[in-house]
């Protein structure tokens, strides 16, 4: 064969070999990209954080009992005694609902009864976690925030009331006498009940204040949750999210559609392609509590080290969104203060997540021990503010004792202090107590900032 046959034999097998090499790099893309994917798919949960049940998160703030052989109201006070009523609650099987309104509060009257009261309002749902109720029972639609239990009255036993609406779901109970006893049973097991003085609210519902301030200030070490987490968690491909800081100092993560800003306390989520609500699928309270508490489970979101814990605080519907909140609590007591430290917030458009608020720091062990908190009012001085000048024409539906966190350093280095403040639920939330002007310099008012 002439040598110039051979030469353009392999120049033709050269370029066939080029061209099916370009071909098959061209082809392999699609599979590079799939590789890509796969890679952001990161199931992520928060380090330290737990599930919790709805039951857990559904928490009284006050157990009272009312006996006309007593002078004042009691209340339970020991975490067992708590627990054993609790569980007494559940076993009692419910059946017989219907809804009725009651134009005046005419319970306040009976002399023997016991009070559930619950820090918002709860869908009537929540009966079912709550109580033993058959499925198939009927329950009316409606909201409470405390239970009422009578002794003795000629047509209702159980009460489930909603301060702020005229209609009050009312059921009975198998074996009621017999667990009434079971009720009084748990409060006279109490050795030191707490014991109250009422105040008459704005809507005419009795608000219960602990004569005895018992609560101390404490100081708790801290540690600071892993931002990364939350990245992995709320964008679908975390490999194209990119950073910059605002002109605050705080961090700034995009990936082009969505947007966190997380500023050293907390994180604040929003996907604003997900902001208009779809009014045509609207969700119950109900539904939206168990949407929301099931996201924040399937990645560990309730992230607290015991006797810490959060509790419901807020399920509020309006035409233009649809949000959750709970609120940090220390051994059943809420804290107060702001979202960033104390409150994780959900809104929940369109069955996915549209705003999502979550603390970066946990609180952990106790540094030293408590102490008296000796410039806080009692329940009689604050009974005396609240009817003076500083609440006249103020609008009052609640008064918590609750603790304050605050920052601050010691010898040990930087922690958060825990201060019991009264707190008064007004129009727009919870605010710390405001004293006399006299009393405020220098003192307790003097150092609460808002809520």
């Amino acid at each position: 064969m002439p040598i110039e046959h051979i030469k353009s034999f392999i120049l033709i097998l050269l370029i066939t070999s080029s061209l099916v090499l370009t071909f098959a790099l061209w082809s392999d893309q699609p599979n590079y990209q799939m590789q890509t994917e796969q890679e952001d798919l990161i199931d992520a949960e928060l380090d330290g954080g737990v599930r919790l049940t709805r039951p857990e998160v559904i928490k009284p703030v006050e157990m009272i009992r009312h006996d006309e052989r007593l002078d004042e109201p009691v209340g339970l006070k020991s975490t067992e005694r708590m627990t054993r009523f609790n569980e007494a609650l559940a076993n009692l099987s419910l059946y017989n609902f219907s809804k009725i309104t009651m134009n005046e509060l005419w319970y306040k009257d009976e002399r023997n009864r016991f009070e559930i009261v619950y820090q918002t309002a709860l869908p009537s749902g929540v009966i079912m976690d709550l109580f033993n109720v058959d499925a198939e029972t009927y329950i009316p639609t409606g909201d409470f925030n405390r239970i009422v239990f009578l002794e003795g009255h000629d047509l209702y036993q159980i009460l489930f009331v909603n301060d702020a609406d005229d209609e009050v779901i009312v059921a009975n109970a198998q074996n009621y006498t017999q667990n009434l006893a079971l009720f009084t049973q748990v409060f006279n097991a109490e050795e030191s009940p707490n014991r109250y003085l009422t105040f008459e609210g704005t809507r005419g519902s009795l608000i219960y204040l602990p004569e005895t301030v018992t609560k101390q200030t404490k100081l708790f070490a801290y540690t600071e949750l892993n931002q990364e987490d939350f990245i992995n968690l709320l964008f679908s491909k975390p490999s194209i999210v990119r950073s910059a800081y605002t002109y605050g100092g705080d961090t700034n993560y995009i990936d082009g559609t969505r947007e966190m800003i997380v500023d050293g306390r907390g994180i604040e989520f929003t996907d604003p392609t997900n902001e208009p609500l779809d009014q045509s699928e609207r969700l119950s309270s109900n539904q939206l509590f168990e949407e929301v508490q099931s996201f924040i489970n399937t990645h560990l979101g309730f992230t607290f080290k015991e006797p810490f814990g959060y509790q419901l605080s807020g399920i509020n519907q309006t035409a233009a969104t649809n949000e959750v909140t709970y609120t940090l609590t220390y051994q059943e007591t809420p804290i107060f203060y702001d979202r960033d430290l104390t409150e994780i917030m959900v809104r929940w458009h369109n069955d996915s997540i549209y705003q999502y608020y979550h603390p970066l720091i946990m609180m952990l062990d106790q540094r030293g021990i408590g102490q008296d908190t000796t410039n806080i009012p009692n329940a009689e001085e604050v009974i005396e503010i609240l009817n003076g000048p500083n609440y006249q024409g103020t609008a009052i539906y609640d008064v918590v004792l609750g603790y304050r966190l605050t920052e601050q350093s010691d010898s040990q280095g930087q922690v958060y202090a825990l201060t019991p403040t009264w707190y008064v639920k007004g129009v727009y939330g919870y605010s710390p107590l405001v004293l006399p002007l006299e009393e405020t310099k220098g003192g307790m008012a003097h150092a609460m900032g808002s809520n």
